[in-house]
């Protein structure tokens, strides 16, 4: 069964899926939920947390989720490290001209960036300090008429 959350999260996946194979170099892999190990190819990203708001009136649902979208990267020199994830950020943000409806009927016009960290695991078991950039969608809106 189709749902809002489903199917907002399957056209992030799309999205996601496009932006790869168009720039292989820049993201190697994505994942649907934020994995319990990042012990991966990097870069990757990863869907994590999608909050959502929701109103009724008489005829009609509207729910905006503001889901974000972390990318992941190893750490190197640090100027070489924030040099890709200028890059990266520029082409995903580039892409995202091509996405104004992440699912049909849904529109969305703002977000926002934020530097973070994270941790990446190692085969032997360690972890690794790692960099970090959220994508952050301003409301992504699903106007929904009441039966």
């Amino acid at each position: 069964m189709s749902t809002e959350r489903s199917d907002l999260v399957n056209g992030l996946l799309a999205m996601l899926d496009a932006f790869i194979a168009a720039n292989q170099t820049l993201l190697v892999r994505r994942f649907k939920v934020r994995p319990p190990s990042l012990v991966t190819d990097t870069p990757c990203a990863y869907i994590d947390l999608r909050p959502a708001s929701v109103s009724y009136d008489s005829a009609r649902r509207i729910t905006q989720f503001t889901p974000s979208i972390v990318f992941v990267d190893r750490l190197t020199d640090n100027g070489e490290t924030m040099d890709r994830f200028d890059r990266l950020i520029d082409a995903f943000q580039d892409h995202l001209a091509l996405y104004p409806h992440i699912v049909a009927g849904t529109a969305w016009s703002t977000g926002t960036w934020a530097d973070e960290s994270e941790t990446l695991g190692d085969p032997e078991g360690r972890t690794v300090p790692a960099a970090a950039a959220r994508w952050t969608f301003g409301p992504i809106t699903f106007d929904v008429p009441r039966i």
